[in-house]
């Protein structure tokens, strides 16, 4: 999946308005809290901290569902509700590396059209 797919301006477009300060606004706040709650998710898996993975998980849910495509919501609420329940938990690993490089490579790309 290319950069530009894993992006989508539309509901941010919806909600802004098409006011582009407030839009700089929602991407510099989604670039900030992702960094932290990407950490704390690497942490968790390591740990195999369910628990925590899920609660993280949870916390990352509504920004990607701001900026980032289906694919990406899909799989964010894959590993919540998988974390939650501990079941597959032998695609955690899998899943979760995806999650992160997909949100690498989409911060990448909004730091870029900032």
């Amino acid at each position: 999946m290319s950069v530009q797919t894993l992006i989508t301006y539309s509901y941010l477009n919806e909600i802004s308005g098409g006011d582009t300060e407030f839009q700089r606004d929602i991407v510099l706040t989604f670039l900030e809290e992702m960094v932290g709650e990407m950490d704390k998710m690497r942490q968790a898996l390591a740990k195999q901290d369910w628990e925590v993975l899920g609660n993280v998980a949870h916390k990352m849910k509504a920004p990607i569902g701001m900026i980032c495509v289906e694919v990406m919501r899909d799989l964010v609420l894959k590993i919540e509700k998988n974390s939650k329940n501990k079941v597959g938990l032998d695609e955690m690993p899998a899943d979760v590396n995806q999650l992160l490089a997909y949100l690498d490579s989409s911060m990448e790309q909004l730091r870029a059209d900032l």
